[in-house]
């Protein structure tokens, strides 16, 4: 039982990047993207500790297992995302970002240029 309260937010953590590469725009500096994927740790390493009981011992106990169990869903999160996520999806969204048809950036394109005088 013990296995599996350290190695279930571990686990938990494999499926935090591609909800995060979908959801956030491709365009966030890397300080936003960090923040978004640390908070989502604690929530979910919150969440694993309350669903454990481990929240219900005392203070100091329930934030050291808060502590440990979002270390846990932020290191499976880093490790699947580096090893897994990033070279899957992420070479594939931006082909699929790239592969823009011409008609569309054209459309972009002209719609800021200035009109040409006569």
């Amino acid at each position: 039982m013990d296995l599996l309260k350290e190695t279930a937010p571990f686990l938990i953590g494999f499926i935090v990047p591609p909800i995060l590469i979908f959801i956030r725009p491709a365009t966030w500096p890397g300080l936003l993207k960090f923040t978004a994927a640390f908070l989502s740790a604690v929530i979910l390493g919150t969440c694993v500790s309350a669903l454990a009981g481990e929240l219900a011992v005392g203070m100091p106990d329930a934030l050291i297992s808060i502590l440990i169990d979002t270390s846990l869903v932020y290191a499976g999160s880093q490790v699947a995302y580096w090893i897994i996520w990033k070279p899957v999806l992420e070479e594939r969204l931006q082909r699929g970002v790239n592969s823009c048809p011409d008609s569309l950036t054209n459309l972009d394109k002209n719609r800021f240029s200035r009109p040409e005088r006569v």
